[in-house]
């Protein structure tokens, strides 16, 4: 997998100004824990940054990921721990307090380049989409046993698509007279449906399988309910997202940590917020991050630090 190449978001060239290293403000000596290690763009930025007694623990759900982000951190290696996991299950894997605790939500490039892997329709690839292949259900096996209610929610509720019903209908008989489980397949059924507006509902449509497949929204949830009481004082908690479901979440969640506690009757501050915001709207790629990388541009960065 060395061949592999992905361009990590808000990590600039030079690495000093990046968002990322800017917001997060990585120093030597502190525990990171990098829950999306992906190829380890941000984490070999991390590792440099807290050497040399500082300690960096990966997660990914992607084993693949693994075995090129283990050679990638090989400079760093007493002082890296890797674990192939689901964010969803960081409580269960003994870490520590940390001093910032990271989250990339973007799709790893591999996994859009790789048409075996099934995440996009401009290749042909079996229907998989899974972000570990070593469990669970794919793409087509769980489309064959849902139904097309069942559909139709999921593409209204993760890919945000009005026009559901009727894709999922088209899908639904599709399903279970040819059968659907390439890619191609897929994208020839949402054409069937949306005819010539087919293009710009092919990216929603993936996006909305894999989101439920993967339960990407149901693990959210659990990092953004676990992750602030893993902070030490003073430790930040960054995500990038890259969509309006994953965003909105995020920024409810730390808008709700940074709230301090009112009194009822005459509004003045009762009791400090445990954390505090330190972006006040959203960080976005500028112009020459999008062009260097296309993939970036919808990607929004928040951060919060803990108070105490």
């Amino acid at each position: 997998m060395s061949d592999l190449h992905h361009i990590s978001v808000l990590l600039h060239p030079d690495g000093g100004s990046s968002p990322v290293l800017l917001l997060l403000a990585p120093k030597p000596g502190e525990i990171v824990l990098d829950v999306t290690l992906g190829l380890a763009g941000h984490a070999m930025a991390f590792s440099k940054a807290i050497a040399p007694t500082g300690h960096l623990y990966g997660l990914d759900a992607d084993e693949e990921n693994l075995v090129e982000a283990r050679r990638r951190l090989l400079p760093w290696e007493k002082n890296v721990t890797l674990h192939h996991a689901n964010f969803g299950s960081i409580a269960s894997l003994g870490l520590p307090a940390a001093d910032i605790i990271f989250a990339d939500l973007g799709l790893s490039s591999p996994h859009v380049d790789n048409a075996s892997r099934g995440f996009t329709f401009r290749e042909n690839g079996p229907l998989d989409l899974r972000f570990d292949r070593s469990k669970g259900a794919t793409a087509a096996d769980l489309l064959l046993v849902t139904t097309e209610e069942g559909i139709a929610n999921v593409l209204y509720r993760y890919g945000e698509i009005h026009e559901s019903r009727r894709i999922a209908r088209v899908l639904f008989q599709l399903i279970h007279s040819s059968g659907i489980t390439t890619t191609h397949e897929l994208r020839d059924g949402v054409t069937k449906a949306m005819t010539y507006r087919a293009k710009q509902f092919l990216p929603q449509v993936f996006q909305a399988i894999r989101i439920w497949i993967n339960d990407e929204m149901g693990v959210l949830e659990t990092l953004l309910s676990l992750a602030p009481a893993m902070l030490r004082p003073g430790g930040r908690f960054g995500v990038i997202s890259f969509h309006s479901l994953e965003d909105r979440l995020v920024k409810q969640t730390f808008r709700s940590l940074c709230e301090p506690e009112k009194n009822p009757q005459t509004g003045a501050i009762s009791k400090e917020a445990p954390f505090e915001l330190l972006t006040k709207k959203a960080v976005m790629p500028d112009p020459e991050e999008i062009a260097r990388n296309p993939r970036s541009r919808s990607a929004k960065f928040r951060v919060i630090r803990r108070r105490v």
